[in-house]
């Protein structure tokens, strides 16, 4: 009863809501809402733009995600010189996806509540503090990416009813017992196979690449081995943590914050009351109630009516008592009914909620104390040393803002005014900016052609509620083409693995004709000093061999008795095997578990689902009106 009213002094929060944000932040993160688009559009979809902004920012959460992912082995594959041409595609292809699936939702007239909208924004971890919404942070990381919070509630309010459509979509699908019992014969299914491993280093040297060769790719390539973009910068970074060693606080200091904000260090005074409750609102329940007030006047025992007569079955099991309150935690009405009794008058009159009728009775009292400053001296320095630092970075942020504008030409003047050190970079490019400078606000600013162009000192961008940061473009460096003499190496590399690979294929295929004739391959397998393995069996999800050559063996067809099936794969490394497959074991559907075809049929209505996603999405493009109007 107690959670019931307080959920309704507080609002609702719908469960369906709160899917929808896991979901939500699941696929986007609340980065997805903070952004601008204030720049030229480099695609339009249906007429409308996607700007350069917004798929450099995607290119930046994807390239993000990729380093968590890959870890240590980031860095050797984005090396790629492919590397970030394909991010870069692939995070505009998916604005592309989400762009349309937004169009989709408007056509279908899908609808959110601005309320649903609104608690679940106050439900968004990125927004809370100790489990509750802060408003000051949710304002700050607003403020801090140049968004306000009606256009962070519409872009949010947009997403909310795209999973709307999504959930509609994937959410419908069914799976048949015997699609259940097909696929149990089948994920149990194993193969019997000889696997004969052809390594493409092996061919590695059979024909030289020439000089001719590595320049003619290098022309023709030339978009592969491009520098981009890069600028040297010199900045000024305002950091409240560097301050701290400027504020000094003593003990009187401490004493006089404390008596001056006693408020803050107080126990609130807490209440344990039970309570008998009558439901409806009507002058029938309320004369049930007066009834039983009647009887408790003329010496009834409260716990027994509470437990006989209550209809707050969860409080009337524990003779109507609830868990000790705060104000203003409870219905306004039953709150301040709580809080008026006394040890003297411990029971109430009938008092009327929003959830019925109530007879309140008071069963013990914290009183309300202050907590002696020895026992919060610590919390009470370090909040008035915050307290201080705060001043100090507001007064120098102030400052430095005012002189970088007055003395646009450089910052020598700005540091020389707040006594911070400004600092010079070298070439950096976007992608591998030095870490106090790789924020998205930063970087758009600095690599803008229009503040580039006018060689002025930035405004202040803020980084955190305590650090912030004055920019300042040394010089340029526009996106250029490698000399040949660089990358001369890697192409040979590149070249070499390419002709080794044709090699092998064509050795690889030599076998297969010969293996499909009959006759012996012997002479050619003793040349290369490789051979057929003894035959294994493998299952589907077998992890002891290549994915690849798992996965063709398991969509050869089954072969004749005595007979084999073979073809030939390239492996994950890029190298090639050749699959004899000579037996088919099938697997007795009924003996597998319930809880097996449990998680299958989940497996199979998923996979359906991302089927049916894929076709949505596919039919979309195909149907839509896509222009790229720069390049990417």
């Amino acid at each position: 009863m107690l959670e019931r009213m307080r959920e309704g002094s507080q609002g609702i929060v719908a469960k369906s809501i709160l899917v929808v944000i896991i979901l939500s932040f699941a696929l986007a993160g609340v980065s997805g809402y903070l952004g601008t688009t204030s720049e030229n559009a480099v695609v339009t979809v249906n007429g409308e733009a996607i700007t350069q902004q917004s798929v450099d920012q995607a290119y930046q959460n994807e390239r993000a995600n990729l380093q968590q992912q890959y870890g240590e082995q980031f860095d050797l594959i984005a090396s790629n010189p492919n590397f970030a041409q394909q991010v870069r595609a692939q995070a505009t292809q998916t604005l592309i996806t989400e762009r349309l699936i937004a169009q989709t939702v408007e056509k279908m007239g899908l609808r959110v509540g601005d309320e649903q909208v609104k608690e679940a924004i106050r439900n968004m971890p990125e927004f809370q503090v100790d489990g509750k919404f802060d408003n000051d942070l949710y304002l700050s990381l607003l403020r801090n990416n140049n968004l306000s919070p009606s256009q962070f509630s519409a872009n949010f309010k947009r997403d909310l009813v795209r999973i709307q459509l999504l959930q509609s979509l994937v959410g419908s699908e069914f799976v048949l017992p015997l699609e259940i019992e097909q696929a149990s014969r089948l994920q149990g299914q194993k193969r019997v196979a000889r696997i004969l491993n052809i390594q493409s280093d092996d061919f590695a040297k059979d024909e030289p690449v020439s000089e001719e060769e590595i320049n003619a790719f290098y022309t023709e390539n030339s978009q592969l081995f491009q520098d981009p973009e890069q600028i040297s910068l010199e900045y000024i970074l305002l950091d409240a943590d560097k301050l701290s060693a400027q504020v000094i606080v003593n003990d009187q200091d401490i004493q006089n914050y404390y008596e001056q904000h006693e408020s803050d260090y107080q126990n609130v005074e807490r209440r344990k009351v039970a309570h008998i409750m009558i439901q409806g609102t009507n002058s029938e329940a309320k004369q049930k109630a007066q009834d039983i007030l009647s009887e408790l006047n003329a010496g009834a025992d409260f716990a027994q009516l509470a437990k006989t007569k209550s209809e707050d079955a969860f409080s009337a099991e524990n003779n109507g008592e609830l868990d000790w309150i705060e104000r203003g935690v409870m219905d306004p009405a039953f709150d301040e009914s709580a809080f008026l009794l006394t040890t003297a008058n411990p029971i109430s009159d009938v008092v009327e909620s929003a959830f019925g009728f109530h007879i309140i009775k008071l069963l013990d009292v914290e009183e309300q104390t202050t907590t002696p400053l020895a026992n919060v001296k610590a919390e009470v320095e370090a909040t008035l040393r915050n307290e201080r630092v705060k001043e100090i970075y507001d007064d120098l942020y102030q400052r430095l803002s005012e002189v970088a504008f007055e003395s646009p030409d450089n910052l020598d003047e700005a540091s020389a005014e707040v006594g911070i050190k400004a600092i010079s970079t070298d070439f950096f490019s976007a992608d591998d900016a030095p870490s106090i400078l790789d924020n998205r606000l930063v970087l758009n600013q600095v690599f803008d052609e229009t503040f580039r162009n006018e060689g002025l000192n930035s405004e202040m961008i803020e980084l955190s509620d305590l650090q912030s940061i004055v920019v300042h473009v040394k010089d340029y460096k526009a996106a250029a083409t490698k000399p040949l003499a660089e990358v001369s190496e890697q192409i040979q590399q590149q070249l070499e693995e390419q002709k080794a690979a044709v090699a092998a294929q064509a050795f690889v295929e030599s076998l297969m004709v010969k293996l499909n004739a009959g006759e012996s391959v012997a002479s050619e397998l003793s040349a290369k000093n490789i051979a057929f393995t003894l035959p294994v069996t493998l299952e589907r999800y077998s992890r002891d061999h290549d994915g690849q050559v798992v996965q063709r063996l398991f969509q050869l067809p089954k072969p004749e008795d005595n007979e084999v099936v073979r073809d030939y794969v390239v492996t994950a490394q890029g190298d090639f095997a050749v699959i004899e497959l000579s037996k088919v074991i099938e697997l007795d559907a009924s003996k597998v578990d319930e809880s097996a075809k449990t998680q299958l049929s989940t497996i199979l209505e998923r996979s359906t689902s991302e089927e049916s996603y894929q076709a949505l999405v596919t039919y979309l493009l195909s149907n839509a009106d896509i222009v790229y109007t720069s390049a990417q």
